[in-house]
C-alpha cells in the first residue's frame, strides 16, 4: 500500500487537484453585486470530478465526467445570459484537464500549470494594463520577430558544417546572430521595466554568461546608434567581460576540477582587474560630458546590423578553420590562440580534458585559457570600432589590457602548478 505522502500515491494526487480547485476558484469567485457564475465551491467540485477520471484512467468515464462538467457550465450559462466573456467556463475546463494530469506521473506538470493558471486569472488587471499600455505595436512587432528567428528559422536551418574545411555551420551562425539580436532585445526590455542601471547590469550578466562575444557585438552596435551612451556601455562591457573568467572556470571544474583550481589565482585577479577598470574607465568625468542617454537600448530588435555581424563572424570561423588546417594541433598555444578568435569554451574544455589524461600541465593549460580569451578579446576589440566611438572602444581595450596584463603578473607570480602543490599539501595534512 503506498505512503499517502508518496510521489506518486493517489492521495496526493487528489490533495493537489483540490488546491487547484481551490486557488482558481477563489480567482472567480463572483462579486456580491455581480452576476452569478461558478465560484469556489463549484471549481472544488469540478477538480474533484477531474481528479477522479484522472484516476480511473479509463476513457470512457474521463469522457462521461467531463461531458458532464460542461453541461453543468452550459445550463448555468443560459441561465445568466447577461454574462459576458467565456473566462470562466475556459477555467473550468482546464481545471478539469489539470485535476486529471495531477493523478498521472506528470503531476507535478499540472500542479505548476494549475499556479501558472490561477496567477493569470488573479492578475487580470495588471496583465490587460501590460497588453494594452505596456507594449507598443512595435514592441509586439519586434516580439514576434525575434521568436521567428529563434522558433521557426533557426529549427529549419540544416545541422552540421559545409564548405572548405566544414567552416560553414549555418545552426552555429544563426545562433550568434540571435545572441547578438538578442542583446538588445533583452536589454531593452530590462532597462525599460527594471531602470536604466539595473536593466543595464543585468544585460551584461545575462551577455557574459550566454556569449560575451555577442554581448560586445550588440552592444557596440547600440554605441553606433546612440554615441551619447559610449561611456557607460563601456563600463557594462567591461562588467561582462570581467565575469567571463569565473564561468570559464565553472565550465573546465565539470572536466577538469585540477585545471579549474589552478586557474582560480590568475583568473580572479583579471575578474577584480576588470571591475577595477569598469569602474574607473566607466565613469564619466565633467571634461568628457557627464550627461548621457536615458538608456542605451533604444530599439527592442534591428536584424540589419545582427545579420552583417554574422558575416564576419562566418569569416571567422573560415579563417580559423583555414589555420587549424595548415598549422595543425601539435602546437597547444597556437591552438589555443586561434581557437579564442570565436569560443573559448571549446579550448578550455579540450585543455581540461588534456590536464586529465596528463598530457599537459595545470601551468600550461591555464596559460591556454588566458591566451585564448586574450585573443578573444583582440577580436571583441576590432568589433567594438565598428561603434565608431573612441570613448567606447578605447576604454574598452584599455580595459582589456588592463585585465590580462594583471593575469600574466598572477601567473608570474603564483604559478598553477604550485597552486595545485599548495591544496594537495593542505589536503594530506
Amino acid at each position: 500500500m503506498p505512503e499517502p505522502a508518496a510521489p506518486y500515491s493517489p492521495a496526493l494526487g487528489f490533495l493537489l487537484a483540490l488546491a487547484i480547485g481551490f486557488l482558481i476558484g477563489r480567482t472567480r469567485e463572483p462579486a456580491a453585486e455581480g452576476p452569478p457564475r461558478p465560484g469556489t465551491r463549484d471549481f472544488l467540485i469540478v477538480a474533484l470530478l477531474g481528479a477522479v477520471a484522472g484516476h480511473v484512467g479509463n476513457i470512457v468515464a474521463a469522457a462521461m465526467l467531463f461531458a458532464g462538467v460542461v453541461g453543468a457550465i452550459l445550463v448555468m450559462r443560459t441561465q445568466h445570459r447577461e454574462r459576458s466573456g467565456i473566462t470562466t467556463e475556459l477555467a473550468a475546463i482546464a481545471t478539469f484537464a489539470l485535476a486529471a494530469l495531477c493523478l498521472t506521473s506528470d503531476r507535478q506538470f499540472g500542479a505548476g500549470l494549475g499556479i501558472v493558471l490561477a496567477l493569470i486569472l488573479a492578475e487580470r488587471d495588471q496583465l490587460r494594463h501590460f497588453v494594452l499600455e505596456g507594449i507598443s505595436d512595435q514592441e509586439y512587432i519586434d516580439t514576434l520577430t525575434f521568436l521567428g528567428l529563434i522558433f521557426v528559422i533557426y529549427p529549419l536551418l540544416p545541422a552540421g558544417t559545409y564548405g572548405p574545411f566544414g567552416f560553414f555551420d549555418p545552426r552555429k551562425i544563426w545562433l550568434f546572430v540571435i545572441l547578438v539580436s538578442g542583446v538588445s532585445y533583452v536589454g531593452y526590455f530590462l532597462t525599460k521595466y527594471a531602470g536604466d542601471e539595473r536593466g543595464a547590469l543585468l544585460t551584461a550578466v545575462l551577455g557574459a554568461v550566454a556569449s560575451t562575444t555577442a554581448y560586445t557585438t550588440g552592444v557596440s552596435r547600440m554605441v553606433a546608434e546612440t554615441p551619447d551612451t559610449a561611456i557607460p556601455a563601456a563600463r557594462y562591457s567591461l562588467i561582462a567581460n570581467s565575469i567571463l573568467f569565473p564561468r570559464m572556470l565553472l565550465i573546465v571544474a565539470v572536466v577538469s576540477p585540477t585545471l579549474a583550481l589552478a586557474g582560480v589565482p590568475a583568473f580572479a585577479a583579471m575578474m577584480v582587474a576588470g571591475f577595477a577598470a569598469a569602474l574607473i574607465l566607466g565613469t564619466a568625468t565633467h571634461k568628457e560630458g557627464s550627461k548621457v542617454a536615458a538608456s542605451t537600448f533604444r530599439n527592442p530588435f534591428s536584424l540589419a546590423p545582427a545579420l552583417k555581424f554574422g558575416v564576419v563572424f562566418t569569416a571567422v570561423l573560415f579563417i580559423v578553420q583555414v589555420a587549424k588546417h595548415y598549422f595543425g594541433y601539435g602546437g597547444q598555444m597556437a591552438v589555443s590562440a586561434i581557437s579564442g578568435l570565436v569560443d573559448v569554451d571549446a579550448i578550455s574544455l579540450s585543455l581540461a580534458g588534456f590536464v586529465n589524461a596528463g598530457t599537459s600541465s595545470p601551468r600550461d593549460a591555464v596559460i591556454g585559457m588566458t591566451l585564448a580569451a586574450g585573443v578573444n578579446a583582440i577580436f571583441k576589440s576590432g568589433i567594438a570600432q565598428t561603434s565608431h566611438q573612441p570613448q567606447f572602444y578605447l576604454r574598452l581595450i584599455a580595459g582589456f589590457a588592463i585585465m590580462f596584463a594583471v593575469g600574466a603578473v598572477a601567473i608570474a607570480i603564483l604559478d598553477p602548478s604550485r597552486v595545485i602543490e599548495l591544496a594537495n599539501e593542505l589536503h594530506i595534512n
